[in-house]
Formats: structure tokens, C-alpha cells, sequence
């Protein structure tokens, strides 16, 4: 249970829920936290749990910096997350990320304007529903996405986004086999990989693994496919768009590796398949923060990612010094 509270807090944090504007708000709770030993998020829309009964009701408050970094480029975004939990079971919270990329020497020699950068990503918002039990914990959340980023810097697709994922969990001791999958017209980030590049297109995402809890740490393994079908468009996170060029693909294309030397492409379902397998661990040093590495593995990109994460469950820190006073 704790372990799907987690998950929902990061995806709320992730997809739903980040914002530049209250950036400083981040330094303040770290220095807060420190000070009266707070600790991790547990996301904007799901909070902390009572026991197994599902979300905690009424507000929530999160922020996390998290990102990755491969061959291919540096994805990083740092978030804060607010929702409101309706009842144990359901949520909402709504956000907006601000990115910063860092873009490959081999790319900037090919494209000057392709230079690191940073930018505020798409308006969000999300709805959840947890429903723990006896034999299986089950979350489901959609994300809706707004084109409010800018497209020449790859921050956005250009196009309104949608995704239903679906969570599916059974412990066993100190094991936690779990099953995901969603659909959606674009390609979500996750834990283990900020991609080089976004896409707009129906896809279908599929993970399958397990955790090992062990005290204050998580171990995970885990292996995704995501099957594209129809059209589908990737924009570069790497390869900017000329200042006053209209950012938009000039043929169809096959090459997986394109968004290293075009801003944006279109081809068929075969441009965003991907699969491969992931590695996590994670530790909670105090059960307000929260703390990740992780590794993945894109078989058809061959591309190894490392990735992290650090979190603050800003809604705890306030609950916590409250009940102090």
C-alpha cells in the first residue's frame, strides 16, 4: 500500500503536477525539512495513507526534482504539486513543469541553435482513483495535457495530450509483483526515462515486475513495451527549430535516431516503438522524503539511461508542524 502511494505520488508529481513559479518554494521546505526532520512527497493527489484505506483526505502539497541522462542528451524538470483528495479513493491535482536540457556536443555541431536550455512545459492535470485490498491494490489515473510549451525547444507536441494508466499490485512478504498499463496520443515520461524527445500519436504502454522492500529501501526490476499505432510525430528535445522557421516535418521518416539531427518527424508506428527493461532503487530516509536512482535499457534506441529523483511531501512537513503547534 505504501508502495502504490508512492507511485501515484510520483506520477502526480511527474505528469500532473510540477511548476517553476513556486520553484522557491522547493529551497524553503528543503531548509525546513532539515530542520524539523520532514521528509518526502507523496504527491499532489494522493498524500499520505491511512493505513489501507487509500488516499488522505484534503489537500495535498509536493515537490520533486527528478531527471535523466544518457548519450543522447539530459532531460531534468523540478515540479511542485497541489491536488485535493475528494475521499480516500479519489483525487485531483494540476501543475506545470519547467524543464532544463542539456543537448549532446554532437548535436550542437550539427545545429548551433541546439544549445542546453529551459523552458516551462504543458499545463496538466490529473484524476485518480485507489482502491486497495485484501488480494490486490489497483490505481488508475488520466492525465490531460495542455499545449502550453514551447515546441521549438521540445517541451511540447503542439497538440492537446491524454493518458489512462492503470496500476495493478500483490504483495508477498517483502515482494511486490505489479503489472501496469495505459493508453494514450503520446509517449509519457517515467521514472526510469526522460526521453531526448516527445511524441503525439495513440500508443499503448505496458510495464511488468516486482519490488523488494527492505526497511527504508526498494529495489525493483521491471520490463516496458510501448506499442504505437496510426501516425506518429516526434519532437526533439535536443535539435531546436530555427528561430523563424515553422517547426514541422518535411517527409516521413524511419530513422529512430532523428530527433539527434531534426526537430520534429513523422512516420508510421514504427518511429515511437520502443521496449527494454528498467532497475530502481529507492530509499526513504525519512518518511517525508524520498530518494530514487534508476537505470534503463532501450533495446531498439540502444541507449542506456540513468536517471534520479528527490522528493519532498510538502503536505506532511505542513500536517506535521501543525499537530506541533
Amino acid at each position: 500500500m505504501d508502495r502504490i502511494n508512492r507511485i501515484l505520488s510520483k506520477d502526480g508529481m511527474r505528469a500532473a503536477s510540477r511548476g517553476f513559479a513556486l520553484a522557491i518554494a522547493l529551497l524553503f521546505s528543503l531548509g525546513a525539512a532539515q530542520e524539523i526532520q520532514a521528509q518526502s512527497p507523496n504527491a499532489a493527489a494522493s498524500g499520505a495513507a491511512k493505513s489501507d484505506e487509500g488516499f488522505y483526505p484534503g489537500w495535498s502539497l509536493g515537490t520533486r526534482f527528478e531527471g535523466s541522462t544518457s548519450g543522447d542528451g539530459s532531460v531534468y524538470d523540478l515540479g511542485f504539486g497541489a491536488g485535493y483528495n475528494f475521499s480516500h479513493h479519489f483525487g485531483v491535482s494540476l501543475g506545470i513543469p519547467y524543464y532544463f536540457v542539456g543537448t549532446p556536443t554532437v548535436v550542437k555541431s550539427k545545429n548551433p541553435q541546439a544549445v542546453s536550455g529551459s523552458g516551462l512545459g504543458n499545463v496538466g492535470a490529473d484524476l485518480k482513483w485507489l482502491f486497495p485490498g485484501p488480494t490486490v491494490n489497483y490505481a488508475s489515473t488520466i492525465h490531460l495535457g495542455a499545449p502550453s510549451g514551447d515546441m521549438k525547444k521540445g517541451f511540447s507536441t503542439g497538440h492537446a495530450t491524454w493518458n489512462w494508466t492503470n496500476h495493478i499490485e500483490h504483495g508477498w512478504g517483502n515482494f511486490t509483483p505489479f503489472i501496469d498499463g495505459g493508453v494514450g496520443n503520446t509517449v509519457q515520461d517515467t521514472r526510469y526515462f526522460h526521453r531526448p524527445f516527445m511524441t503525439f500519436g495513440y500508443t499503448a504502454q505496458f510495464e511488468a515486475g516486482t519490488a523488494a522492500d527492505v526497511g527504508p529501501f526498494s529495489i525493483s526490476a521491471s520490463a516496458y513495451d510501448v506499442a504505437p499505432w496510426g501516425t506518429q510525430t516526434v519532437v526533439s528535445r535536443v535539435f531546436r527549430c530555427s528561430g523563424n522557421a515553422k517547426c514541422g516535418a518535411n517527409a516521413k521518416s524511419t530513422n529512430r535516431k532523428g530527433y539527434l539531427d531534426s526537430s520534429v518527424q513523422s512516420g508510421d508506428a514504427s518511429l515511437a516503438r520502443d521496449n527494454g527493461f528498467n532497475a530502481s532503487v529507492e530509499v526513504k530516509p525519512a518518511k517525508t522524503i524520498d530518494l530514487e536512482f534508476d537505470y534503463s535499457r532501450s533495446v531498439p534506441l540502444r541507449l542506456s539511461t540513468f536517471s534520479f529523483g528527490i522528493g519532498l511531501d510538502l503536505g506532511a512537513v505542513l500536517r506535521r508542524a501543525s499537530v506541533g503547534h
